[in-house]
């Protein structure tokens, strides 16, 4: 049985989403878009194949 994380989310703020876009997080949703942070994530699977 495996076990751990999965994903990494980030609550990054607009200035910082071209950095955390460039590493491959993706946005959670659009409904935060004029917001100062945006809700980002990471899945780890991707990486772990």
């Amino acid at each position: 049985m495996k076990s751990g994380c999965r994903f990494i989310t980030v609550d990054a703020y607009v200035q910082a989403t071209s950095f955390y876009l460039k590493n491959d997080f993706t946005f959670l949703s659009s409904e935060d878009e004029n917001q100062r942070t945006r809700l980002m994530y990471f899945d780890l699977g991707d990486i772990s194949n």
